[in-house]
């Protein structure tokens, strides 16, 4: 979650250096590693304009392949809220607003259906109001409207449409509890949803009751893809083949098979500021393990050597991707927005003593081996990830990666206090939950393991009276602020309704969040920094442990594949097959 509202001139939004992504400028050896990154909103014209700017070295014609284990979730772009619908849903659905990145370590925001991120009318971040391109079109040649857009937002308050983010449905009505009275398009509902109105076919305004500063960066997300009402149909129609807007369209989609992609032909690249079009077809296989997919990718035989790994290289064959110097420059890998922690339910676990006795004494260091050593993440000491806006690195409990168990058992006093751990029932999970229980164990902690299984994992130990006192989750901003790290995670008042890791519920981080909510991006990211350290030293109710990395592999005729920062994965956008 972020944080925006200024006047949009020239706008620089906490150009704050930070740690950061891969880069791939498409040479064989630029699948890279650390660069500095900063963030940004651009509102000059131009550079919301097309086309992108060419990748060196890339050519048109060829197959992209693409590799990953599971199926999508979603492909309706206003339910897509996962990574790997994200990178293919950036070919099928454009949104009023996108980031340009090259994976160079540069996120900007631009605008990609509309002229620019967004203009503050009132300078209040109250009314926003947005202009789209002329010459945008759909796969069947007809115009895409302010309208389009429009409805497309009215479509994600239908409780069937339901799984993307609801930040702009919960701000156009004033409320978490979003479409209490107004339920979407369907059964008679308005085309229009509160607070938006549409002036001709390219402008349309969101008037919001609060200040919503981060408007452009929530535009950014398939809420705004546009839909046009005739092929709408039923709510879940889209899932399957959603009406495209990007430069490639659905040729066919055997669920739980393959998707194959094709050109969009009536997509203009000169109304698009990021996207490139250069393989004829784009197709995802499902169904190859991680192992599978790093195995096959590593011997690049046929079209394997054009195929892009979803799935990071697992612990196992590290090593052997290590000790290949031709694999080594086929790595795409970097920081994600994506953080590990340790949760600690504060209604259970009362102490402050006992929660800092917790974070002094865990062995982050063994934890992240466990998950494949120095390739799947950095140790943590924050709640933000270091592509947050303001990013601020500090160490409020001081035990070093590996853990001060003296320091800890000082804290405890002598006591020797019962943990209930939560792990999902795998392999890993109980490989990690073995490094947590040692190393609280050292402290003076008796730790319980409680296996859970894997498909309900995140829903049990979301639940208040579930019987956890710890367990781990990962959260990943939706865009770089700490706007949407710390409120969805520490707001008490949304816990109820929304369920919570921590249930820590206190009114000093509660009126921080409302006066940080309000104020500019420019502003807003050194606060949230600040909030962040605030919530571990008062009252430690996480131990993060680790910032994820990306470290995935790809085919070597593939060309243009780098990490991005926003969606936290592999994108396609650049991507070309070599001859």
């Amino acid at each position: 979650m972020r944080r925006l509202g200024l006047t949009l001139a020239v706008l620089a939004v906490g150009a704050t250096v930070l740690t950061a992504c891969s880069k791939n400028t498409g040479g064989p050896t630029d699948h890279a590693t650390h660069a500095a990154q900063t963030s940004a909103v651009d509102a000059d014209p131009a550079h919301s304009r097309g086309p992108a700017k060419p990748v060196p070295g890339a050519r048109r014609g060829g197959t992209l392949y693409a590799l990953q284990e599971q199926d999508f979730e979603h492909l309706d772009p206003q339910n897509v809220y996962i990574a790997d619908a994200e990178s293919v849903g950036q070919l099928l659905s454009r949104s009023l607003t996108t980031y340009r990145e090259d994976g160079s370590g540069k996120l900007t925001l631009v605008g990609d259906l509309a002229t620019g991120p967004g203009t503050d009318v009132d300078h209040d971040c109250r009314v926003w109001r947005y202009t789209l391109k002329p010459g945008l079109r759909y796969e069947d040649g007809s115009a895409i409207t302010a309208a389009d857009v429009a409805y497309g937002v009215a479509r994600s308050f239908s409780p069937d449409v339901n799984h993307g983010p609801h930040y702009i449905q919960q701000w156009l009505v004033g409320s978490m509890d979003y479409n209490a009275k107004y339920k979407g398009p369907y059964d008679g509902g308005a085309a229009l949803p509160p607070g938006v109105t549409v002036q001709g076919a390219r402008q349309l305004t969101f008037r919001f009751p609060k200040p919503a500063c981060d408007m452009p960066f929530a535009g950014a997300w398939g809420t705004t893809a546009p839909v046009p009402r005739s092929k709408d149909g039923k709510p879940l129609a889209l899932d399957t083949h959603p009406f495209s807007s990007g430069p490639y369209k659905i040729a066919k989609y055997t669920r739980g098979t393959e998707l194959d992609l094709v050109r969009n032909t009536y997509w203009d690249p000169r109304t698009d500021p990021i996207r490139h079009d250069y393989p004829d077809r784009v197709v995802t296989q499902i169904g190859a393990t991680d192992v599978q997919q790093s195995q096959r990718i590593l011997a690049s035989r046929g079209t394997d050597a054009a195929t892009v790994a979803r799935a990071n290289v697992p612990a196992e064959l590290t090593p052997v991707v290590q000790r290949n110097a031709g694999a080594r420059k086929r790595v795409v890998t970097g920081i994600t927005p994506y953080v590990s922690y340790l949760n600690i339910n504060t209604e259970r676990v009362t102490s402050l003593a006992e929660r800092q006795a917790i974070e002094y004494a865990f062995n982050r260091r063994g934890y992240l081996q466990a998950a494949g050593g120095d390739t799947a993440g950095e140790p943590a000491t924050t709640i933000e990830s270091p592509l947050a806006i303001g990013y601020h690195r500090y160490d409020a409990y001081p035990g070093g990666t590996s853990g001060d168990p003296a320091k800890a058992k000082q804290l405890l006093g002598g006591r020797h206090p019962k943990l209930v751990y939560a792990f999902t029932n795998t392999e890993l999970g109980q490989k990690q939950a073995t490094v947590v229980q040692q190393s609280l164990a050292r402290a003076g902690f008796s730790v319980v393991l409680r296996p859970v299984d894997k498909s309900s994992y995140y829903h049990q130990v979301g639940l208040r009276h579930a019987g956890y006192d710890i367990f781990v989750t990962q959260w990943g901003a939706d865009w770089p602020s700490g706007s949407t790290i710390i409120p969805p995670l520490f707001d008490g008042r949304a816990m109820d309704a929304n369920g919570s890791w921590v249930w820590l519920d206190r009114d000093d981080i509660n009126t921080s969040i409302d006066r940080i909510s309000a104020e500019s991006a420019a502003k807003a990211g050194a606060d949230w920094a600040k909030l962040d350290e605030h919530i571990m030293r008062a009252y430690a109710p996480v131990v993060p442990i680790y910032y994820t990395r990306s470290y995935s592999l790809v085919g070597d005729k593939v060309g243009g594949v780098f990490l991005s920062a926003f969606v936290g994965a592999p994108v396609y956008y650049n991507a070309y097959v070599r001859a």
